[in-house]
């Protein structure tokens, strides 16, 4: 389970202890360096930080006079960690904490108003751990995996955000946007792929045999969550980017399960797999899904784990039927207490046509046809066509980070782009942002 990252001066253990009773009455789990040997391990600052839903930093006049305290405000802007500074007396915030806390600064020990108002804070956080969705339609072709990586990846440059990309489609057209085929096969062959996610592999045991060498076999044995730097691929690289963005690579191999007729393996393989994300919300803000277009039981095991789908489509009827699919598989298929929330987004409009299938998707026209209201599911913002959205494969030693569009030189017309895609991400980080996952936690 994630837990709040504390960071604090040398002298202030008073006020360190005190949060640290408030929280652990109020059942949030705390972390803080034990000894200034601790507090000096940069390695073992950065692993705990990457396991916490946010850091509390005590500011005071001996805190912005820490180096440690320094580094740790500018290592939770770089990990993308969520910052809640809580002032300890009236220092007048400079240097760091001025540049990036002064902004967010609404806490003070002193108050017992404001430490109830913080432990609130802080106990949302903690139980919203991060949202999960799914980009889905069971239509192909509507543009799932460009968008599961031009709009996340701008989702996260633009809140900085710790985002994790799943590719649970067995075509894996989203790990060969940043992988030649050889370096992906080569992932897969190690089980440093999603396979992993299902069943037991070679990266959680040793000796263990790769699920994916035999489709007859289901192993219906439970694991824990491997080491993260085994399963994940970071695509922001040590030289791009600030904060987190990472892949669990896909591949061919899960196809296995839409052929098992094993439905005792399945359902403890579905459970695995639903364990295995619950797991990886601890670890990261939002997680978001790429998937195939068809309902299989990789779209079941898709449909319980997240909290939203997010359907693109054309502006066409059989886009249209692929979402009135998506919605009757919802409906019909997931348990009520697990049924995701759906949202609607276009993809690849030109003018002429937002001015007639969108405008009458908008207006209700469709509603009846999509089996559900359509017109208040949709997104606000649509996804124009343009040739910087054509999927393409990395170029040799092109770092991953640059296939995104967010991420691109200048010029070109890619600012509209970028505009689209930013408008569509603070939109889904909005959406996403009423997800607690208490309900799933519970279920």
């Amino acid at each position: 389970m994630a837990h709040l990252y504390i960071s604090h001066s040398a002298v202030d253990l008073d006020p360190l202890l005190k949060l640290h009773e408030a929280l652990r009455r109020a059942g949030i789990s705390a972390w803080y360096p034990p000894s200034p040997e601790a507090a000096a391990n940069t390695a073992l600052v950065r692993e705990k930080m990457d396991e916490a839903f946010a850091v509390a930093v005590l500011v005071s006049a001996d805190a912005m006079r820490s180096a440690e305290v320094q580094r740790d405000i500018e290592l939770a802007v770089s990990r993308g960690v969520k910052l809640v500074p809580i002032r300890l007396d009236k220092a007048r915030p400079h240097g760091v904490v001025k540049h990036h806390l002064a902004p967010l600064m609404k806490h003070h020990m002193d108050d017992p108003q404001a430490v109830t108002a913080l432990i609130e804070d802080l106990r949302s956080l903690y139980r919203r751990r991060c949202p999960v969705l799914a980009v889905m339609n069971l239509k192909g072709g509507v543009g799932k995996t460009t968008l599961t990586a031009q709009i996340f990846g701008a989702y996260q440059a633009e809140h900085g955000s710790r985002v994790l990309l799943v590719d649970l489609d067995p075509q894996y057209n989203l790990t060969q946007l940043f992988f030649d085929m050889v370096e992906a096969d080569a992932r897969a062959e190690r089980d440093q792929s999603v396979i992993s996610l299902f069943e037991r592999s070679m990266i959680h045991a040793t000796g263990e045999v790769s699920p994916a060498s035999d489709w007859t076999r289901l192993s219906r044995e439970p694991f824990n969550l491997p080491d993260l730097s085994v399963l994940t691929h970071p695509l922001l690289g040590a030289d791009g980017p600030p904060g987190r963005l990472d892949l669990i690579t896909g591949q061919f191999e899960i196809s296995k399960y839409a052929f098992a007729t094993d439905a005792p393996a399945l359902a403890a393989i579905k459970a695995n797999f639903l364990g295995q994300v619950e797991a990886l919300r601890s670890q990261y803000d939002l997680i978001v899904f790429d998937t195939n277009p068809n309902a299989t039981f990789l779209t079941q095991c898709a449909l319980e784990a997240v909290d939203r789908v997010v359907a693109p489509m054309h502006p066409d009827i059989y886009s249209l039927r692929g979402v009135r699919l998506l919605n009757q598989v919802i409906r019909e298929q997931v348990a009520a207490d697990l049924a995701p929330d759906l949202s609607v987004m276009f993809n690849g409009v030109q003018r002429r046509e937002q001015s007639v299938f969108e405008a009458d998707a908008r207006n209700g026209i469709f509603d009846a046809r999509a089996g559900f209201e359509l017109s208040k599911a949709l997104i606000g913002t649509a996804i124009p066509r343009s040739n910087h959205l054509v999927v393409s494969p990395p170029e040799e030693d092109m770092p991953q980070w640059r296939q995104f569009v967010v991420h691109h030189g200048r010029g070109g017309g890619l600012r509209p782009i970028r505009d689209s895609l930013n408008l569509v991400a603070s939109e889904l980080a909005a959406l996403a942002a009423k997800h607690t996952g208490e309900g799933r936690a519970a279920a």
